[in-house]
Formats: C-alpha cells, sequence, structure tokens
C-alpha cells in the first residue's frame, strides 16, 4: 500500500557541506509587494547560523503567508 505521507527524519546530512543537520524551524521573513511577514519556516538546519535544507512542503508556510 503506498501512501502521499512524507516520513521526515530528524537529522540529514547537507549535500553541501557534509554537516550534519538536525529537524526544526526557523523565522524567516517573507516580502511580497512591500508588506512583510515572518513565518515559522521547517526544514533541517545546522547548530547556530546557516542555511538550511527544506524538502517536501517545507515551503507551503511561505506560499501561504
Amino acid at each position: 500500500m503506498s501512501t502521499n505521507e512524507h516520513i521526515c527524519l530528524d537529522t540529514m546530512i547537507s549535500p553541501d557541506t557534509g554537516e550534519t543537520l538536525t529537524r526544526g524551524v526557523r523565522p524567516f521573513a517573507v516580502t511580497y509587494k512591500g508588506q512583510t511577514i515572518m513565518v515559522d519556516l521547517p526544514g533541517y538546519y545546522p547548530t547556530g547560523m546557516g542555511d538550511g535544507v527544506h524538502v517536501g512542503n517545507d515551503m507551503s508556510v511561505v506560499d501561504e503567508a
């Protein structure tokens, strides 16, 4: 039986740096036509600052904003 559900692991290896990324959320500013709103963007993030990796429907919160 097949499902459309996406299963997320707690960690993944960054394809760019090889660093371990952990599943979480970070604030992200979405700006459109001069309006800005902050959303909690899910994804895999490094410890501290750095770019995350977004999979599946992670970016849907940006589209909704």
